[in-house]
């Protein structure tokens, strides 16, 4: 007989439930926990197969996590703290346990590829097109929790941050309600359909919830790293800022052109304020990061500012963003797993990737 699968709840989807419970008869109430119990089990069911268990040996150190398979030849994602400098990357996975070597990683995104050479077609998971994700939905994790097997976790989401303290994210990031063990950090979060909305990159709070890199943005980090070996970030060499006494309300205005880049030849001046990036409306900093990272390198950006009460349009060549660029820096604040130390009272710890001793 087997054993009865169990899950996970965070403390605010107990919460959610117990209000339902109240909310409702008896009998309802046993049917709706019924049907989430039969929703988690078949999320983590149809995707299980497809989530692996990531050993990295440097030296006498190993760490541990969890990645997934995402086509039939046996590529894998994980996260870049993972497997670092390991000179021995293993992937355990349902059917048996293969060797891995480094595609790529990215220390911005904190994604890592990996590459193995299966004896049959891997079964693997699919992205979610565009944001599926919205504060208050719930999403399942299936990760591998310490050396126990896979196990599925809820996670409701709470909203999207460009930030956590002092880390800057290189995209908004998910922030979900969700408890991470050791070792269910690179974990995918998976809707209904059974498709990938977010990688768990870093865990906070003692592991009562964490931050997952959107589903689309890990594509587009996997899809650089296949075809570049790196991600090329965008960069339009122009610095923002957010106002609150302009005569719209608060609004983010270009405060700077940077010499040798296609601002300074495109029209935009200082002091224009930005209402669209590739026809996506800005109303905060984090709109201008986001519209940043998903711009192809090469192609152009049209660009909409308000000047003098007019809306006028502008058009400039994305460039890749410099290795000395103002901002952001590669290794400056990566999202990965590392541990941080906190610096006030008020700080919640961030979770590390678990790492086993000598043996």
């Amino acid at each position: 007989m087997k054993p009865a699968l169990t899950f996970k709840l965070s403390i605010s989807a107990v919460t959610i439930l117990l209000f339902l419970s109240s909310a409702t008869s008896g009998s309802a109430w046993q049917d709706s926990f019924i049907t989430l119990s039969s929703e988690v089990r078949r999320v983590f069911g149809a995707a299980h197969p497809a989530v692996v268990r990531v050993r990295a040996r440097q030296d006498s150190a190993e760490t541990v996590g969890s990645g997934f398979f995402i086509d039939r030849v046996g590529t894998v994602v994980t996260l870049a703290e993972l497997v670092g400098q390991a000179r021995e990357i293993q992937v355990e996975s349902k059917t048996g346990t293969l060797p891995a070597v480094l595609v790529g990683q990215d220390g911005r995104s904190g994604l890592a590829i990996l590459r193995t050479r299966p004896t049959q077609p891997t079964p693997f998971l699919r992205f979610a097109s565009g944001s599926e994700a919205v504060p208050g939905s719930f999403l399942v994790g299936v990760g591998y929790p310490f050396n126990l097997s896979a196990s599925p976790i809820v996670a409701l989401v709470l909203g999207m941050d460009r930030q956590f303290q002092d880390r800057l994210f290189c995209v908004s990031h998910l922030r979900v309600d969700v408890t991470v063990s050791p070792g269910e950090l690179g974990a995918p979060l998976l809707n209904s359909k059974g498709l990938v909305v977010g990688v768990i990159t870093m865990v906070v709070n003692e592991g009562k919830w964490a931050y997952a890199l959107p589903g689309r943005a890990a594509e587009r980090v996997i899809a650089d790293v296949r075809q570049y070996g790196r991600v090329r970030y965008a960069w339009a060499g122009v610095g923002v800022a957010r106002v609150s006494n302009d005569p719209g309300g608060s609004a983010v205005v270009i405060t700077r052109l940077f010499p040798n880049s296609s601002a300074t030849a495109s029209g935009l001046q200082e002091g224009d304020r930005l209402e669209r990036i590739n026809g996506k409306p800005v109303h905060h900093l984090a709109d201008v990061v986001d519209a940043s990272f998903y711009a192809p390198v090469g192609r152009p950006m049209t660009i909409l500012v308000s000047r003098d009460g007019k809306t006028k349009a502008f058009s400039l060549l994305a460039g890749e963003r410099p290795l000395d660029s103002p901002g952001e820096t590669p290794g400056a604040s990566p999202v990965t797993a590392e541990t941080s130390r906190t610096r006030s009272s008020g700080e919640a710890p961030v979770q590390k990737v678990m790492r086993a001793g000598p043996n």
